[in-house]
């Protein structure tokens, strides 16, 4: 019985990793490695909602799922290592992620 339920665990997290996760595995990587980078990024694209604070009480009022993908976060050392949530308006954030990940291969 313990190996089966092992066996639904592992298959529910690798679909929800892969499948419903929303995002580049690439890309995320990308911005844990540069997040200073990132946070310009994410600022600089209307596609990207950055909460630097807390989230308010509604903010799925504000950014519904249907609509934006996250909370992503990252830690920005600019700002002295604080925690920023973003989101991501479907289904432009995906054109913003290889943008981003474009300039950076250019060497920008």
């Amino acid at each position: 019985m313990i190996p089966f339920i092992i066996s639904v665990v592992v298959i529910a997290a690798t679909y929800w990793f892969f499948i419903l996760r929303p995002g580049r595995l690439d890309f995320w990587r990308f911005v844990a490695r540069h997040p200073d980078a990132a946070y310009d990024h994410f600022k600089a694209d209307n596609c990207w909602k950055v909460f630097e604070h807390d989230l308010p009480k509604n903010y799925r009022e504000i950014l519904p799922k249907s609509e934006w993908a996250g909370p992503f976060r990252i830690t920005v050392p600019k700002l002295g290592g604080q925690l920023v949530r973003v989101f991501g308006r479907r289904p432009d954030f995906s054109r913003s992620q290889d943008d981003f990940l474009s300039k950076f291969s250019r060497g920008a």
